[in-house]
């Protein structure tokens, strides 16, 4: 049986039950996953083959549909090459990532061949995380996003603020900001010995 964000009976009923109003409340999902639960459950008649599907999430970011499915419902969605078709036709440029969702695997599956250099992760004081992904500058060509559409695209896909930087970036910015009493005391007592 297909498995979706939203239930089936809901999607069928045309009315969520208190569990999915509950996710959709609490923001684990969102309208357009209900919207494009719906949609899937039409075309599923049309591809009885779909029936082992598992998506967790659908994400509709940057004019892309970003997809979260089980480990092997990526191979099924991406064999029916006419669900492929409707998906492009209605959506736009279609990426699907195998969940359920960890921070690396979803930056390395858009920054390959690239690997990101580190994840450093930032608490703030009511509890919410922000996480910065750094870069190596060298890989900025190959990498087929912007930093902006990578910073979208993640943070959607991990109902968290994660931002992105190049190593170069970071180091451009240190050397702009002026030295402060402390680094200059630093400097002339290096420079005494």
């Amino acid at each position: 049986m297909m498995k979706l964000p939203v239930c089936v009976f809901d999607l069928e009923s045309d009315m969520l039950c208190s569990s999915c109003q509950g996710k959709l409340d609490s923001g684990e999902i969102t309208r357009f996953d209900v919207e494009f639960s719906r949609w899937l459950l039409g075309k599923s008649k049309e591809h009885p083959e779909l029936n082992d599907l598992v998506v967790f999430r659908a994400i509709k970011v940057s004019g892309k549909l970003l997809l979260v499915v089980k480990k092997k419902s990526k191979e099924l969605i991406e064999s029916v090459q006419e669900l492929m078709d409707d998906l492009k036709k209605e959506y736009g440029s279609v990426l699907i990532i195998e969940g359920p969702a960890k921070l690396r695997t979803v930056v390395r599956s858009l920054i390959q061949p690239a690997v990101e250099v580190g994840v450093n992760s930032l608490y703030s004081a009511d509890g919410h995380r922000e996480s910065i992904v750094m870069l190596r500058k060298e890989d900025q060509p190959r990498i087929h996003y912007s930093t902006t559409e990578l910073r979208t695209i993640v943070s959607a896909v991990m109902g968290e603020v994660v931002l992105f930087e190049f190593q170069d970036d970071r180091k451009r910015k240190e050397e702009q900001a002026e030295p402060d009493a402390f680094d200059t005391k630093m400097r002339e007592l290096a420079e005494r010995r």
